[in-house]
């Protein structure tokens, strides 16, 4: 209907259908069973009450508006909706919406048990309950019915641009073709039965197909408020192509308005790479094995318009730049979400490979173009580190400070591992851990490729059985030996031999593969490349690090037993990889393990075998700031003083002949007289493992007074002096010194 909007008038009249629903409980005894109004057959009088909303034509209805209050009448029998009438009963009413007048809430039912209220719209809309209730001789019964508290007369549509009230339309701009991610405005007014515009506030509600899937956003959302009869929100096209049917209603009210919007199919401009979850996968049927070792992975894109902003709907056609060894993607076409991401997962084949998805559309600036970009790089691999990748790492340095004397002292290892690709293996890969000496976490799982376990300084710090009597320590005594000097005890910047003290080894093992040279490039290894490896025999905890499990070794059986090479192996463990009981070299033959082997060479010359790869810290355990010994030397001899011209070399060592800790710097400093001091060498204390006792050169010059030199080891705090004499000041009487 269209009407001008200056001589709108007119009435909404509300025909309905009264639902109601009463329930009743009453008090007093009786028999079971029977309506349950009723208190019993036998027991005192019960009421029934019948409650029902009427209009001003007295006609049932279930809505009240502020124009049209309703009667709310209340009809009182005995023991029953067909009993006689009881009259002079208090009956009370309470709404959960809407007025109730009278203000208390009570009436008393008249000759025909009837007692009436008003029932008014206040400002709160929707449906609500209103209950009945009243006092038998059986005891209190209750009625409830529903209603809804509406809006009077109200009319929905849009006022166009002439001034006329479109009714049950909505105003849509623009009203021709929507582009995609393009933006619509929805206008409607609300009339009141006056024909003006609504003064109240109203609420109306948006549906349609698009905005149910999300792929249509209303901004202000769904549902819009006003004031002054008037409703505005802006429709964005985030996905939806074709029509969109659209309904609009207003709460409270029957009135409906309705608007389609046409909108063009979304069109890509371009792509962007997002990510793929995870980079690494590994070998077709590789896949476990207790860590995140997926054989695929997730890529993803998002399909984006020439403003930059994500499209949905786009159509999108996936490719793999190699198929190699079966690699395959699914699935080959997929549509782009609203928020314009799409997805395809790679599934790896049995050859190792890098590889790339490309995506392709439709170009959207209607040459017939497409629109393609790639992914980042993809690796497949077999997802288990190889000799050559793997590395250990000991925090603050290898020297442990105080953990010959002190338990408690901590030093974080770390593990580093990638595969062949040097690539961080998936996370969750183990590695093992075994000490020497002391006590140490037993494993850790990787997250980026690494992962980290606990040293602790405890017993044991000496060899269990027998081998304890023969350490080497710079007391000297039989056994003492320093090549490069002339002497017999003191720290020495030579290995003093088997067997050493204050070293702890450290094992850290993982199921890995040997490593091999691929000559070809090719990721696997070829029969011609057969020789190309490195092999491994099973790892072992060297405690001597010699290089040689000496237990199993035939220069430690006999006699041989007795050397002291053997003595301070004699502790060694291995790792039965293959539970045998016996340690294997794997060298009958020597073939290259892991799962770069392809299948055609599995036992012919290679192995898909897995086996341990391996990494071994040793641990310097040192004892106390004090307990540091410091010798001067000129050459291989040693000093007690010093003298200007000359070059002298300090050695520092614990009582084991190792260094101090990294960062340690030696400091030497003029006490007294005018020596000077000129470092040639050292200073800093590296990170090492090597033997041997830490070396500084320094010279020593100046004119002047004798004195002292103090040499401090900082921050330990530990400090030795010696005599210095600089070269004496000239005479002031010697003729040849002051001329004529």
């Amino acid at each position: 209907m269209i009407t001008r909007f200056a001589s709108l008038s007119g009435r909404l009249l509300v025909a309905a259908v009264f639902l109601f629903t009463v329930t009743a409980c009453g008090g007093g005894g009786g028999g079971s069973g029977g309506d349950s109004f009723y208190g019993g057959d036998n027991g005192p009088t019960t009421y029934y009450l019948a409650a029902v909303l009427l209009d001003a034509n007295g006609a049932p209805t279930n809505e009240v508006t502020s124009a049209s209050p309703a009667t709310l009448q209340v009809t009182v029998t005995k023991n029953g909706k067909n009993g006689a009438a009881v009259s002079g009963v208090v009956v009370t009413a309470t709404a959960s919406t809407g007025l109730i007048s009278p203000a208390s809430g009570t009436a008393l039912s008249n000759s025909s048990g009837i007692a009436t209220f008003r029932v008014d719209a206040d400002t709160t809309k929707g449906a609500g309950t209103i209950t009945v209730s009243a006092e038998s001789p059986a005891g209190s019964v209750t009625a409830t019915l529903s209603f809804q508290v509406g809006s009077s007369g109200l009319r929905l549509g849009y006022i166009d641009s002439d001034g006329l009230f479109i009714e049950n339309a909505i105003g849509i701009e623009p009203d021709s073709l929507l582009a995609s991610q393009a933006v619509a405005q929805l206008s409607l007014a609300i009339l009141d039965e006056d024909g003006n515009l609504a003064s109240s506030s109203e609420s109306v509600a948006f549906s349609s197909g698009c905005i149910a899937s999300g792929q249509a956003v209303l901004d202000p959302n769904s549902p819009v408020v006003s004031g002054d009869g008037k409703i505005s929100t802006s429709y964005t096209a985030a996905g939806c192509s074709g029509d969109d049917q659209i309904t609009a209603s207003l709460e409270g009210s029957t009135a409906q308005a309705f608007g389609t919007i046409s909108i063009a199919s979304p069109q890509a401009n371009g792509f962007t790479f997002v990510d793929a979850v995870p980079t690494t996968i590994v070998l077709r049927g590789t896949g476990g094995g207790g860590s995140d070792r997926s054989e695929s992975s997730t890529v993803s894109f998002k399909v984006v318009d020439s403003n930059n902003a994500p499209l949905g709907g786009i159509k999108v056609d996936f490719a793999l730049t190699t198929y190699v060894g079966g690699l395959r993607l699914s699935p080959a076409t997929a549509v782009s979400a609203t928020d314009g991401t799409v997805k395809v997962n790679v599934f790896a084949g049995d050859i190792p490979t890098a590889v790339r998805v490309i995506a392709t559309a439709a170009a959207g600036d209607g040459s017939g173009q497409q629109v393609s970009t790639v992914s980042d790089i993809l690796t497949v691999s077999t997802g288990l580190p190889d000799q050559n990748s793997f590395s250990v790492s000991v925090t603050d340095g290898f020297v442990v400070e105080d953990g010959m004397t002190m338990d408690g002292i901590e030093k974080t290892i770390t593990v580093r591992m990638a595969d062949k690709f040097n690539n961080p293996v998936p996370d969750g890969t183990a590695a093992v851990f075994t000490t020497e000496y002391g006590a140490i976490e037993p494993s850790c799982t990787t997250t980026a490729g690494s992962c980290s376990v606990t040293w602790t300084s405890q017993a044991p710090r000496f060899p269990t059985l027998t081998g304890s009597e023969y350490i080497r320590t710079i007391s000297g005594g039989a056994g003492y030996k320093c090549p490069s000097l002339n002497t017999t005890s003191g720290p020495c910047p030579d290995d003093l031999g088997y067997i050493r003290g204050g070293r702890s080894t450290v094992l850290v093992t993982a199921i890995g593969e040997e490593s091999f040279i691929d000559r070809n490039g090719n990721g696997i290894m070829d029969e011609a490349e057969k020789d190309l490896f490195a092999n491994l025999p099973e790892a072992f905890l060297d405690n001597n690090e010699d290089g040689i499990f000496n237990p199993a070794s035939a220069a430690c059986q006999g006699a041989g037993a007795e050397s002291l090479q053997c003595i301070a192996g004699q502790e060694e463990i291995f790792v039965d990889f293959n539970d045998n009981g016996v340690y294997d070299k794997n060298n009958n033959p020597a073939v290259y393990n892991g799962l770069l082997c392809p299948i055609e060479g599995n036992g012919v010359w290679c192995s898909r075998s897995v086996l341990n790869v391996r990494k071994s810290a040793v641990l310097i355990l040192s004892g106390g700031e004090n307990d540091w010994f410091l010798e001067l030397y000129e050459g291989r001899n040693r000093v007690a003083n010093t003298l200007y011209g000359r070059k002298y070399t300090l050695y520092i060592s614990d009582i084991f002949n190792n260094k101090p800790p990294e960062g340690s710097e030696i400091e030497i400093t003029t006490a007294s007289g005018d020596c000077e001091i000129t470092l040639n060498s050292g200073g800093a204390v590296t990170n090492t493992e090597s033997y041997g006792a830490f070396a500084v050169s320094f010279s020593v010059s100046g004119v002047g007074d004798p004195g002292t030199i103090d040499i401090t080891l900082n921050p330990q705090g530990f400090t030795r002096s010696y005599p210095c004499t600089p070269q004496p000041a000239p005479d002031p009487n010697d003729p040849l010194v002051v001329g004529p």
